[in-house]
C-alpha cells in the first residue's frame, strides 16, 4: 500500500505531472493508493483557509478513490513508541507526522512524502519521495 502524505496530495492538486504519473503507474500495477485521516484534515484545512471551494470539491471526489486509514489503539501504541524513541535520540517530530507514520507502519505501507526530513529518523517506516 502506498500512503500519500499531505505534500504529495498538494502536488497532485497543483497538476504535478510526475505525481500524477506515479499514482497512475501504481494503480496500473495493482497497487493500492491510500492516505490517513490526518492528511485528509491537513488538506481540508488548507482549502478552507484559502476559501477554495472548487479544490475542496475536487478533493472530496479524489477521496472516493482512496482508502483512508484512521487512528486506533494500535496506532496510538506505535506512535507513543516512535515519540519515545525520537525523544531519546534528541529528535523532534510533530505529533501529526508521528501519527501518520504510526498509521503507515501499522498497516504495513510505504509513505510517499517530499518532507523526508520529518520522517527519516523513524526506523520502522518505509519512506519514498516521488519528487
Amino acid at each position: 500500500m502506498i500512503f500519500l502524505d499531505t505534500n504529495i496530495i498538494s502536488y497532485f492538486f497543483k497538476a504535478n505531472d510526475k505525481i500524477k504519473e506515479k499514482i497512475i503507474e501504481t494503480i496500473d500495477n495493482d497497487g493500492i493508493i491510500c492516505t490517513t485521516v490526518i492528511n485528509v484534515y491537513e488538506i481540508f484545512k488548507g482549502f478552507r483557509w484559502k476559501n477554495n471551494e472548487n479544490k475542496e470539491k475536487q478533493f472530496k471526489e479524489f477521496l472516493e478513490e482512496l482508502t483512508i486509514f484512521t487512528i486506533d489503539n494500535d496506532v496510538i501504541d506505535i506512535a507513543a513508541n516512535i515519540y519515545s524513541n525520537l525523544k531519546k535520540i534528541g529528535k523532534v517530530t510533530g505529533d501529526a507526522d508521528i501519527l501518520i507514520a504510526a498509521i503507515v507502519i501499522k498497516n504495513n505501507g510505504t509513505l510517499v512524502s517530499n518532507n523526508t526530513k520529518h520522517f527519516e529518523d523513524i526506523s520502522q517506516l518505509r519512506l519514498i519521495n516521488w519528487i
